[in-house]
């Protein structure tokens, strides 16, 4: 990897725009940036790394376990500069506070901006910036792509490129029940959103003793052990006796969700790559169509295209088109759409 690596502490904003502290990575590449204007960076969003506080990016970087490095190391074999956010509430003791996409918008988007005070990276107000992500990341880089012109106006962002995007979190989350490998990730989104919007989304409230239990192993645990570890559970085998309908039905619970659903959230003002996998089975590719044609309709000049593969495939077998899109925005050539 021709980069230096930093990992940094910068101050972002939560769901309820208090400010918090945040950890992430910089990745500076060594060699001389040889093509036209300002060398290009992409703010990277990564996918679900796991609740626990050892499952931060930051941290599994430098433990060589990260599972994002091939797309870092094929955006930095393009001579790009390439940041990653640990999100909210990793390395700071609390909890993350996952797929809550105005906490993740902003963290993503003040990762770009902490870059600029780090010694060599040569980031200025004229560096084009990219969001790109998949999975959790794709809901992260499409929220950091519709809040900037409000939020990070004076980021020079040119395009995004988001893959497996969860839009409509409820409607994921209510498709992972009972499902083979879903139930944790459910349960990662119910504990995320609660932490997000303490007072409002009362899962706690909910669950059972095993539930409360579950939740307190869910906290200590990455992705790969969760995947493995809650196979055709649903949300009343840890709730009181409520379906996970029912439990998102209550008014506090369907306000949280509204608020996260980012097919209702204001449209990117840049071009769009939005990806899916052909057989995904964890996040629904029709809530990520409603997304796109949302965006069309606002008239975003996006693309959607379908990539072989499951989900956890489709990250792969959707990264040299995500890189040949990002090289033709960098390099002003028009943007294609499929609207």
């Amino acid at each position: 990897m021709t980069a230096t690596a930093t990992t940094v502490m910068y101050h972002s904003r939560n769901a309820q725009n208090a400010d918090i502290a945040v950890t992430g990575t910089v990745f500076t590449p060594t060699l001389p940036w040889l093509g036209a204007g300002s060398r290009p960076w992409v703010d990277l969003a990564v996918g679900t790394q796991g609740l626990g506080q050892q499952c931060a990016p930051s941290k599994q970087f430098v433990a060589g376990t990260e599972q994002e490095l091939e797309p870092v190391e094929a955006l930095l074999a393009k001579g790009w500069g390439v940041v990653v956010s640990d999100y909210e509430g990793y390395t700071t003791g609390s909890t993350p506070t996952y797929v809550a996409g105005v906490s993740e918008a902003h963290t993503v988007l003040d990762m770009a901006r902490a870059a600029a005070s780090i010694p060599g990276t040569g980031v200025s107000a004229a560096t084009p910036w990219a969001t790109m992500g998949y999975s959790q990341g794709g809901g992260a880089s499409g929220w950091a792509a519709s809040l900037a012109p409000s939020y990070a106006a004076d980021l020079k962002l040119i395009t995004d490129v988001s893959g497996g995007v969860p839009a409509n979190v409820r409607n994921v989350a209510e498709s992972l029940d009972g499902s083979a490998t879903g139930e944790g990730l459910q349960l990662y989104a119910l504990i995320g959103l609660q932490q997000a919007y303490p007072g409002q989304f009362l899962l706690d409230d909910s669950l059972s003793a095993a539930g409360r239990a579950t939740e307190a192993s869910l906290k200590t645990q990455c992705v790969v052990q969760t995947l493995a570890g809650y196979p055709f559970k649903k949300f009343n085998d840890y709730s009181t006796g409520a379906t996970i309908q029912q439990f998102d039905a209550q008014p506090a619970v369907a306000s949280v969700y509204a608020q996260n659903n980012l097919i209702t959230r204001p449209a990117p003002t840049v071009p769009v790559l939005q990806y899916h996998g052909a057989l995904d089975e964890i996040i629904p590719i029709g809530q990520a169509r409603a997304l796109n044609q949302a965006w069309c309709t606002a008239g975003v000049r996006t693309v959607f295209t379908v990539v072989p593969g499951d989900h956890i495939a489709g990250e792969t077998t959707g990264l040299p088109a995500a890189v040949s899109w990002l090289t033709d925005r960098f390099a002003g050539r028009p943007a294609p759409t499929t609207c």
